[in-house]
Order: structure tokens, then sequence, then C-alpha cells
């Protein structure tokens, strides 16, 4: 018995499907007014909920699935919940990572005051800080990496269910990881390549950042719906 390896996502599709609105323009530079406001956090919430909506009609088969900019404030409270995912995430990581360089910190205190007392034990318990220092640097890179990884899960679900508590069932996103791997680490790819293409908006005197850089984001909500429309159960 064979059984039929899951379709990929369409690379082209997921680059060209917001052209292919009519009024893709109008769209697509309002969502660059609010990444600009969001260097002050009053945009994120509308870039979240815009987003979260462009995932939800992509997920759910429409053809035109860009909504439109008529519903602000629904568009900010579905984005509020996501934004307060993504916080939550970061500032779980940060007491992680603070707790630990503050177990590192003592180690050179230690280090300091034995030093007066003994050359040796203070030369060594240094050095251990030194080493400590450099793992601690190290698990910033790889906390960035995971929550780069694992953080989209949970946005995908808040977005779908529309439920701020489901963006901590830790159980269901890994579930969800685990059922779409190609396709999930594929989306997270083209983001990658559509955020390294965006960085040519400098070119346009740094206006074009926002407008290309909304566009990267509308490509990972493309890619994580397409995500979901080829497997709906894993959700």
């Amino acid at each position: 018995m064979t059984t039929t390896p899951a379709p990929t996502i369409d690379f082209a599709r997921s680059f060209r499907f917001v052209p292919e609105d009519p009024e893709w323009i109008k769209k697509i530079l309002i969502g660059g007014g609010f990444a600009l406001l969001s260097v002050l956090l009053i945009g994120i919430p509308f870039v979240a909920g815009y987003w979260a909506r462009t995932l939800g009609r992509v997920a759910a088969g429409d053809a035109r699935p860009l909504p439109e900019w008529d519903d602000l404030g629904g568009i900010f409270g579905d984005g509020l919940k996501l934004a307060l995912v993504g916080l939550a995430y970061g500032l779980i990581a940060v007491l992680v990572l603070g707790s630990l360089g503050c177990v590192i910190g003592f180690f050179f205190v230690g280090a300091g005051a034995l030093e007066q007392q003994s050359q040796g034990a203070g030369s060594v318990l240094a050095a251990l800080g030194g080493l400590g220092a450099v793992g601690l640097y190290l698990l910033l890179i790889l906390a960035g990496l995971a929550l780069h990884l694992y953080v989209p899960a949970a946005l995908v679900r808040v977005a779908l269910k529309n439920d701020l508590a489901s963006g901590f069932d830790f159980g269901a996103h890994f579930a969800f990881i685990r059922g779409n791997l190609v396709n999930y680490l594929l989306s997270l790819l083209f983001y990658l390549v559509a955020s390294f293409v965006s960085q040519f908006g400098v070119v346009l005197c740094c206006i074009g950042v926002f407008p290309l850089a909304f566009w990267a984001y509308l490509i990972l909500a493309y890619a994580l719906g397409e995500t979901v429309r080829l497997n709906p159960g894993s959700v």
C-alpha cells in the first residue's frame, strides 16, 4: 500500500497572488503605512490583524484573499490577539535568558571577590564565567531561531480560531508543525526570500521598505494559509 505525498504549496503563487487583486496597490500602500506606524507600536495590531484575515481567507480557498481595509476596528481587535501572543513569547524568552545572564553575572562578581583572596580560584571562576557568557550568546541565537520556527504556528492557530488562549496550546502547535513540516518550512523560507527582497526598498529612499515589508508578511500569510488549506485537519 502506497501513500500519496501531501501536495506542496506553490512558490510562484505565493508571490503572485497580491498583484492579482484589482486594488492591490491601494491595499499594499495602506498596509505599508501601518507597517511604518509599527515602528511606534501603533500599527502592529493593524498589520497583524490584516495578516490574520488574509491567512484565513487563503485557508478557506478564497480566490481573492486580500481583505478590504474597511473594518479597522475589527482588524485591530484581531491583530491585538496576535500581538499579545507574540509579546508573551518574547517576554518568556527574555526572562529565561535574563535569568541565565544573572547567574553568569554572579560568576564574575564571585571571581572579583575571590581574586583578592586567591588569584588561582578567581581566575578559574572568571574563566567559567567567560565560558558561560559565550554559552549565553549561543543560547540567545538558538532561542531566536526557535522563536522564529515556533511562533508562526501559534499565530496561525490564534488567527483561525480567533482565541487568545489557543496561542498557548503548545502540544497543538507542535502537532501542526509536525503534520505540515515540509510546507511549514517552505512558508518560512518564502518569507525569508520576500524579506530579503524587501530590503531593496531602500533604493526608493527608504519609503518603499514598508510596503515591501508588508507584502512579505502577506506572502507568509498566504503560504501558511495554503498549508492549512491543504491539510485542514492539522489545525
